[in-house]
């Protein structure tokens, strides 16, 4: 039998040993279901909606449900589209669409500001393009033409002009 000191030391060594590998395992577990977007492999990775090779950063766009998988598309309205026709009501965690002027940085797909120009193509032909806030998106409609969005009407314009004329008969992809 162990002296008393020493059996206390042993049981605090090992629930120690045991905290430390629990708390390991749960930061783990909270990083592998990491609701931020994710890479996204330029002309590597397919779209989830349309198939067709993601090719373009700029309008690259990604969902993520609330198990962690990640879902990818070529498109803001590769996006939308799947949105509409697959997502289960409250399964979405997180969307995300790079900002057309800095395709390095995510934004919320529900805060993004977008611009609906039919003289900035988008790689499906719906010509949406998504900003960090409404001056960039201003500035660019200056330049552009078209009319600035939130994502609800993205939702509606792809329902509209996209889905219920027969999905894929607007791919832009050459």
């Amino acid at each position: 039998m162990l002296p008393q000191s020493n059996t206390s030391t042993f049981f605090t060594k090992t629930i120690m040993k045991q905290s430390f590998f629990l708390i390991l395992i749960m930061v783990t577990l909270f990083s592998a279901c990491s609701q931020g977007p994710q890479p996204i492999n330029i002309n590597s990775d397919n779209c989830d909606y349309c198939r067709m090779m993601i090719s373009d950063k700029e309008f690259a766009s990604q969902t993520q449900n609330k198990q962690g998988r990640v879902f990818k598309f070529d498109s803001v309205e590769c996006m939308a589209a799947y949105d509409i026709t697959n997502a289960e009501e409250g399964v979405v965690a997180s969307r995300w669409v790079p900002n057309f002027l800095n395709s390095d940085e995510w934004l919320e797909a529900e805060k993004a500001v977008y611009l609906h120009s039919e003289t900035l193509r988008s790689p499906m032909g719906m010509y949406l393009s998504a900003y960090s806030n409404r001056a960039d998106a201003e500035r660019m409609l200056a330049e552009y033409g078209g009319r600035i969005i939130g994502y609800s009407e993205v939702l509606s314009l792809v329902r509209s002009e996209w889905l219920d004329k027969g999905g894929h008969t607007m791919h832009g992809h050459h």
